[in-house]
């Protein structure tokens, strides 16, 4: 019996029907673990919570027989069928942190008008739960699969993927692998990325008016949606108008109040990814656009704060007045998010995250950054790179996940683009498959994540269909 039979088909949704209540028990003692990352402990890279998932996750899989490996406290390994493994799913336990607004307890599963509420649910511990159980339905279904299947767990995505990094070091992984950490149908580019830092000093200079400190974003793949300056030898009245005229112009809410002995002008935008700082409003460069434009006494501070504006313009996503600008007809356009910044009396520091087209990888990246930063004397203090990755179109994983996408959906497939980085980025023939469906925000990183009961259901199906073709 081919496992492309309607007959096979059949199976795995009787499996799956048997199955159900058993799957959701597990997802929901899974999300009830706080998994976010803590202080490095021994035999806990990640921190107790994420360490406690992985250890949770081991468990179910001995439950049902797997023999687990365990690499270095930081991700987990099963096996089925013959070594080495033909294809692989990589998958993440650890979670972001909750925030406020929560209409239910984001470690307690909630299942409500067909969905499934909680921390994780989408982003990863659903979609783990569905790759385990494809897994447990694959070696039931076909005990003498022909090729091997590694399911990996790890307990490091959501701060930099240390855990696969590490994994990737001693460990050769599948020759085909996705990861269900992104979206339907199938993620087969991502672009590349830079993150470079910089700074500068000087002396302290205490003439009025003048900028004594600026807060912005603390995070680099973020775009800030919240920044403040605390400014001197202005009054509360005098701003009013800069502050209409730059909220104006902006987007962004911008307002003063008084603070101590000075002003603070607060910044209030809109938040987004920085693989699509377009959609967002990015507080931090409206704020210096309006400095930028006030008159402060001269000083060097001051200057760096023009400078920082010209190389950073408000609404410049595209990296042009950096002298980055670039796209190709695959990968599309280079995007910059000037995402953290600190400015004191003495200094400031800061860096920014751009996603690279394929064209940037023969391109001197950060030599051009490091040109442009150092004509405003400003030092590019450190930087990482990753170039682009891409898994052909027409490889015969590529396509076996696109056709069960379209038997299970009834959507065409097709092959998407990603401005973020995936699990599977640095992963010769990996790409991301799942789970978040076309049209469907499942408020991944935000208050009340879920993930709809069909979307599961569908998910795990479609990932023991992939297991079957492909080692059955």
């Amino acid at each position: 019996m081919g496992v492309n039979s309607v007959e096979m088909r059949q199976k795995i949704e009787d499996w799956f029907e048997l199955h159900t209540d058993e799957m959701l028990e597990d997802l929901g003692r899974l999300i009830a673990v706080k998994s976010i990352r803590g202080a490095a402990e021994k035999g806990a890279p990640c921190g107790y919570g994420p360490r406690e998932a992985l250890t949770l996750v081991r468990s179910m899989l001995e439950k049902r027989g797997f023999t687990v490996s365990d690499f270095e406290d930081i991700i987990i390994t099963a096996d089925v069928g013959p070594s080495p493994p033909l294809m692989g799913i990589l998958a993440h336990v650890d979670v972001v942190g909750v925030g406020d607004g929560w209409d239910t307890d984001p470690f307690v599963m909630t299942v409500k008008d067909g969905k499934i509420y909680g921390r994780g649910a989408t982003d990863n511990k659903g979609p783990s739960i569905a790759a385990m159980y494809a897994m447990y339905c694959a070696a039931e279904l076909c005990p003498q699969l022909h090729s091997g299947f590694r399911l990996l767990l790890g307990s490091g995505e959501e701060t930099g993927c240390l855990d696969i990094a590490q994994y990737l070091e001693k460990n050769k992984p599948p020759p085909n692998v996705f990861t269900p950490d992104a979206s339907y149908p199938v993620v087969n580019i991502e672009k590349g990325r830079i993150t470079p830092f910089f700074s500068a000093s000087w002396e302290k200079d205490a003439k009025l008016p003048r900028v004594v400190s600026i807060t912005g974003g603390s995070t680099t793949n973020v775009a800030p949606d919240h920044a403040e300056a605390v400014i001197e030898g202005f009054t509360v009245g005098e701003l009013e108008a800069y502050c209409r005229e730059y909220s104006e112009k902006t987007g962004v809410a911008i307002s003063a109040r008084e603070d101590g002995g000075g002003v603070a002008i607060i910044a209030q935008g809109v938040s987004t990814h920085a693989a699509t700082p377009e959609l967002g409003k990015n507080a931090q460069t409206a704020l210096l656009e309006m400095l930028s434009a006030m008159p402060f006494a001269q000083s060097a501070g001051f200057e760096y704060i023009r400078a920082l504006h010209r190389l950073f313009p408000h609404g410049d996503y595209y990296g042009r007045a950096l002298g980055i600008a670039m796209s190709d007809e695959k990968t599309e356009e280079l995007t910059v998010n000037f995402g953290v910044f600190r400015y004191t009396e003495i200094d400031f520091s800061g860096n920014f995250d751009s996603r690279t087209p394929a064209c940037a990888d023969e391109v001197d990246l950060l030599g051009i950054v490091s040109s442009a930063l150092e004509k405003e004397g400003i030092a590019m203090t450190s930087s990482t790179i990753s170039h682009c990755h891409h898994t052909p179109e027409e490889s015969v994983f590529v396509q076996t996940l696109l056709r069960i996408y379209e038997e299970h959906t009834g959507n065409a497939g097709e092959c998407l683009v990603a401005g973020g980085q995936t699990y599977a980025h640095d992963i010769p023939g990996g790409v991301a498959f799942g789970c978040a469906m076309p049209g469907v925000d499942n408020l991944i990183h935000g208050v009340n994540e879920f993930i709809g009961f069909e979307q599961l259901m569908i998910s795990a199906k479609m990932f023991a269909c992939a297991i079957l073709e492909m080692c059955g």
